[in-house]
């Protein structure tokens, strides 16, 4: 985390809680070497986000999946507050969080059907969508790439105009459109990570 790039996959899976369970049962130096380590990686993204995207506060950089690296960052940000006391980082979590759910430049919510009368993915790169009118609720899908990326992409044809064409002339692209593989895909891998920090959220409104 930090970077601005990566081979594919290269950080798969996407949500590691290798450190946070270290955290948890490790004996006293384990514990604090699994928070430094947490710290550190949460340190060099808030770093980025600071220096590349301040207004949104955004620092995973737009590689393909880039939602279930933003996933994986409000795990690790939610779990290293829980274990270590250490808020330092909560108002990034929380920005990263929204992010997701529309405040980006797209004004988007990143989960299909959320809210149900809002502005989620209509078209999701996904044929019992596309093809047979089936609504996948939950699922989240890829999120923004960098425009290069897009650009690089051999037959990718929108399948309509792009709604959001006056907010694409910046490092990176989302397109609501069922052409689109690249940023419009839901994932299963990405909508399962983000189950747990969303039971979180749940446990904390009902308190």
């Amino acid at each position: 985390m930090g970077a601005d790039s990566a081979r594919h996959y290269q950080w798969y899976p996407f949500v590691n809680i290798g450190h946070a369970l270290v955290a948890m049962h490790g004996n006293e130096r384990q514990r604090a070497e699994a928070l430094r380590n947490m710290r550190c990686g949460l340190q060099r993204v808030a770093d980025r986000a600071a220096d590349v995207n301040p207004a949104f506060k955004h620092g995973i950089p737009f590689i393909w999946c880039s939602n279930n690296l933003t996933v994986a960052f409000v795990t690790q940000a939610m779990l290293y507050r829980k274990l270590s006391g250490d808020c330092q980082f909560q108002e990034i979590e929380t920005a990263m969080r929204d992010w997701l759910f529309g405040v980006n430049p797209w004004g988007k919510c990143m989960v299909v059907g959320l809210p149900e009368n809002g502005d989620y993915p209509r078209d999701p790169h996904s044929m019992i969508s596309h093809g047979h009118d089936y609504k996948i609720t939950g699922g989240l899908v890829d999120g923004p790439v960098y425009t290069a990326i897009f650009k690089s992409l051999r037959g990718v044809v929108l399948s309509h105009d792009d709604g959001y064409a006056k907010f694409q002339g910046g490092a990176a692209v989302y397109h609501d459109d069922y052409c689109d593989y690249s940023t419009n895909e839901p994932t299963m891998d990405g909508t399962a990570s983000m189950t747990w920090f969303l039971g979180e959220l749940a446990k904390a409104a009902r308190r």
